[in-house]
């Protein structure tokens, strides 16, 4: 076991593409992490603190309260290392989107050289600074953007043991978002129309998705007297506000909301469309996860937190990549891929 456990610490820190990628990633996190907390004036101001202290009594919004891993991270780090609440979340947000933008990194070497897949953690990174725009807190955001990109690792190279449990942690206890993946494990793992492969491979995917519901059910069920927070129906000033935008695109320019969604991808909501015939299985069978997601955001959410966007970059910047290097992408097959398989 420890002659394991050396050989990987090896892989990995004896590796050159490791030693010049990481320092990098952890810079951008940074950068990140300094342009919110800047731009967040909650976070100073004493609500962050207050809202914590909610939390932790449970007696906050039914949403929020359930989202256990966005507030209980933080207080292990307050205990551990006597931080400020405001510190603590500090460093659980620059942990988790730091460790996001690597395995993101390493996951799309599967498919794509190293300066290509550098390529897409820059626009990934780049792309989140329109999340910015809107002042929330949303702290269970940067936690699910790692176990989102860890969910779709584990359910590419079909760990369905990881995959359940990382759904059980980012669905079940961060965000009920990545719940949404049962659904691409369904598209994924079923290989025809016939009805016995159908029936069962949705029952295979209820086994493995059913622990995650049921713990943020019964989570829920507990918080079932708290308020929603803002509600929990936004369909129409969705759509309203969608339209309103459209039909004044000037005014849109200065003061626009609800086109943020459309910002933060830009163009490779269109580029991943037309990329999709290049594209492998696995992340052909995740497009059409994408609808169902932006469904989901269009009914339950306020659609100009373009943050709520930001998993399906794991999913876009890719297939995207697909059309933008299409030979280099065909002839991939990373003999250095080995070394950083789940």
């Amino acid at each position: 076991m420890k002659s394991k456990v050396v050989l990987l610490f090896k892989q990995w820190f004896g590796n050159r593409e490791v030693k010049l990628f990481i320092p990098v990633y952890f810079f951008l996190s940074l950068t990140n992490l300094v342009l919110k907390l800047r731009l967040t004036p909650e976070w100073t101001d004493g609500t962050l603190d207050g809202i914590h202290n909610r939390l932790m009594a449970f007696q906050y919004s039914n949403n929020e309260q359930s989202r256990l891993l966005q507030f209980l991270v933080p207080e292990f780090f307050h205990r551990t290392f006597s931080l400020t609440i405001g510190s603590s979340y500090a460093l659980a947000r620059l942990l988790s989107i730091f460790m996001a933008l690597v395995v993101f990194h390493f996951f799309l070497r599967k498919w794509f050289s190293q300066a290509e897949s550098f390529a897409g953690v820059l626009i990934l990174s780049g792309s989140m600074a329109i999340t910015f725009l809107v002042f929330d807190l949303q702290e269970s955001a940067p936690l699910l953007m790692l176990l989102f990109i860890l969910g779709l690792w584990a359910l590419r190279e079909k760990k369905d043991l990881l995959f359940g449990l990382l759904l059980i942690l980012g669905g079940g206890l961060t965000n009920e978002t990545m719940l949404v993946m049962a659904t691409g494990y369904f598209f994924y793992r079923v290989n025809s129309f016939k009805a016995s492969n159908i029936i069962r491979t949705g029952f295979t995917t209820l086994l493995i998705a059913l622990p995650a519901f049921l713990v943020q059910g019964g989570i829920r069920y507990i918080n079932r007297h708290q308020p929603h927070l803002v509600g929990s129906y936004h369909l129409p000033d969705n759509l309203a506000g969608i339209w309103d935008e459209i039909r004044d695109p000037i005014g849109t320019l200065f003061h626009g909301m609800y086109i943020y969604p459309f910002l933060i991808f830009s163009v490779l909501w269109i580029y991943a469309a037309i990329g999709y015939r290049r594209s492998p299985h696995f992340l052909k069978s995740m497009f059409w996860l994408i609808p169902l997601f932006v469904a989901g955001n269009m009914i339950t959410g306020i659609i100009t937190e373009s943050r709520q966007m930001i998993p399906l970059g794991f999913i876009l910047i890719p297939m995207s990549l697909f059309l933008i290097f299409p030979k280099e992408a065909q002839q991939t097959t990373r003999d250095s891929y080995s070394k950083f398989t789940v």
